[in-house]
């Protein structure tokens, strides 16, 4: 996914982030809502040095969405972006997102970064089709400033994804 006005720049700096895909018995993904933003995204984040994949995502679901314990962790699939870095500065970034289907349990209080507080996020388990509705509405709205924009393509294209996966194995099921 490329953000506008990147294409023809240089990369500057790369990020890895990692985010989950959590899923009920009701096929609903436990996702973050941002009320300020009208948006949802999969819990995540980024990479601290000297993490691993799997220990940033349990530190990013346990800041995210309280959860205690993360567990059948098990990796999906991941997107490349180009975007601008959210400095005042130029900066053009390379963000790989991993994603890993996980459970959660145990939950307790959010950590959140102050940008996060500021959005008012809050986790809530959503059907795939109304998070793809409103991430379409926002989109659409075009509320997202620069090097944001290229969020919601990629959590929908992963929303879609997980969409397909599900039918299939509800498909699988059946027979």
């Amino acid at each position: 996914i490329i953000e506008p006005g990147t294409k023809e720049l240089k990369i500057d700096k790369t990020r890895t982030t990692i985010r989950a895909i959590i899923i009920n018995e009701d096929q609903q993904l436990l996702m973050v809502y941002a009320p300020k933003l009208k948006d949802y995204t999969f819990a995540g984040g980024g990479m601290k040095k000297g993490e691993d994949h799997i220990d940033a995502l349990k530190r990013e679901m346990k800041e995210e969405l309280g959860a205690n314990k993360v567990f059948n962790i098990k990796p999906y699939g991941y997107i490349e972006e180009k975007r601008f870095g959210l400095s005042k500065l130029p900066t053009v970034y390379l963000q790989t997102s991993y994603y890993y289907m996980a459970s959660v349990s145990d939950f307790g209080k959010q950590q959140l970064a102050e940008r996060e507080i500021d959005h008012g996020v809050i986790p809530v388990w959503v059907d795939i089709d109304k998070a793809l509705k409103v991430n379409r509405l926002a989109i659409k709205e075009g509320t997202k400033k620069r090097g944001m924009q290229t969020v919601l393509p990629r959590e929908n294209a992963v929303l879609k994804d997980v969409k397909k996966y599900l039918q299939k194995r509800q498909a699988n099921e059946k027979i």
